[in-house]
């Protein structure tokens, strides 16, 4: 039986060192795939989504320009409070602007409710509303530079109803 148990042991290790090759290629089974449903998306109309106020970028602090629209300015004399209310849509003795955004975006077709206040301050006498006298200084182009004149635009554009109790005019 040792003699037995020698042979396989033998037969064992003849066999480790060597390597069969195949004879004949092996090939693989190919696995059927069945294809799933695919849905491709249509063309969809192109739909205009409205910007919301916070996704518009306007130049400008409206805190600062709060600041200069109550401040006097020495070169003009007057603050722009002087004449005009920021919590009321009411005459003080030029139009009210609360809300003025709104406004002043249907005033003059073709202007932005931006470029609209933007001439009302330097060339005042540009679109004079109705009801009212071409009595506002011409000068505010030249009292604020173009940083304040943004920051003012901007105070002024963020005047709504929803604001006016915090408008501090």
């Amino acid at each position: 039986m040792r003699g037995f148990a020698l042979l396989i042991v033998l037969v064992l290790v003849a066999a480790c060192g060597t390597v069969a090759t195949p004879t004949t290629p092996v090939t693989s089974n190919p696995i059927a795939v069945t294809a799933l449903p695919v849905t491709l998306p249509t063309a969809v109309p192109a739909v205009e989504v409205p910007v919301s106020r916070a996704a518009i970028i306007i130049p400008g602090d409206p805190e600062a320009g709060r600041l200069l629209f109550n401040t006097v300015q020495p070169a003009a004399g007057m603050a722009c409070a002087t004449c005009h209310r920021a919590n009321s849509e009411d005459r003080l003795i030029g139009p009210g602007l609360l809300n003025l955004e709104s406004r002043a975006a249907q005033r003059v077709p073709g202007l932005t409710a931006r470029e609209y206040i933007h001439t009302s301050i330097v060339q005042p006498n540009a679109y004079i509303v109705d009801g009212y006298s071409d009595i506002m200084p011409k000068n505010w182009g030249k009292v604020f530079t173009p940083e304040q004149m943004d920051d003012l635009i901007a105070y002024l554009m963020s005047l709504h109803t929803t604001t006016a109790s915090l408008s501090g005019g």
